[in-house]
């Protein structure tokens, strides 16, 4: 049995996606329509920073839907208060679900230690030295907690995709020894450190949670730095091999009234 690599978890994840009942909507007067779209941007605008997590707004493009809800806590019921509330609103009855993925923020380790003894080694000290073992573990740990429990990037853009690793006939991700998976997968966070200051990278682990085992949001100023980092990584072993992907969903980050007018729910 391969063995499995420990993972650190932080915030819990919850990504809404909403399409707006046109036919309904439209029915309604014009000031009513005013007044639930007030009523839904105070909530939102709450859920924003309650003090211990977040939640953003996203104007979805294309016909996988109209509105992205995005929550970061740091618990499950936290994260169902949240659908709750916004559930109370008079908007939710005009809004038609088109998907919804739970997950938790998640760091593998392995692929945390090589990013933390690269850092090491840029600073003299080299593994097997005195005190390396120590310094890792502070250094891991530094590296750790910003990412676990990050506030929710300002960049304009969002891209999310769930993902998993294949288990067929001709490869199998989970048979793999965990060196040779710690390589891929250091090999793979090289790719996305490039990016580094044009595409932040939140990854979410959700086996157990949802249909997928991970699903990985992009937040970047610009769009085409979105396709550019997921198009270099599929041609990365560990993608080309062992990856498979479910859809693909693009926003606009925005305030929860701009993002509500944006949809077409107020002038």
């Amino acid at each position: 049995m391969a063995d499995a690599p420990i993972t650190l978890e932080g915030w819990y994840t919850l990504h809404e996606m909403w399409a707006v009942d046109r036919a309904r909507w439209n029915a309604l007067p014009a000031g009513e329509r005013s007044a639930v779209v007030a009523e839904a941007a105070g909530v939102l605008e709450a859920l924003a920073d309650p003090g211990d997590g977040h939640s953003a707004c996203f104007a979805l493009l294309s016909q996988k839907g109209d509105l992205c809800l995005m929550h970061w806590r740091r618990d499950l019921e936290s994260l169902r208060r949240c659908e709750t509330e916004f559930a109370a609103t008079r908007l939710r009855g005009y809004l038609l679900p088109t998907y919804s993925y739970l997950a938790v923020i998640e760091l593998g380790t392995y692929e945390l230690t090589g990013h933390a003894t690269g850092m090491l080694k840029r600073r003299g000290v080299e593994p097997g030295s005195d005190g390396f073992e120590a310094a890792l573990e502070a250094e891991m740990q530094k590296l750790a907690r910003p990412r676990l429990h990050p506030a929710v990037p300002p960049q304009r853009y969002l891209c999310f995709y769930p993902m998993s690793k294949r288990r067929g006939e001709q490869v199998n991700w989970y048979d793999l020894p965990a060196g040779e998976r710690a390589g891929f997968m250091r090999g793979h966070g090289e790719i996305g450190r490039k990016y580094a200051g044009k595409v932040v990278q939140v990854i979410q682990g959700s086996v157990g949670f949802d249909d997928w085992e991970w699903g990985v949001t992009l937040f970047a100023d610009d769009p085409g730095d979105l396709k550019e980092i997921v198009y270099e990584m599929r041609f990365d072993e560990v993608s080309a091999r062992y990856a498979e992907f479910g859809p693909f969903v693009t926003g606009l980050l925005l305030e929860p009234a701009e993002a509500l007018r944006r949809v077409g729910l107020s002038e």
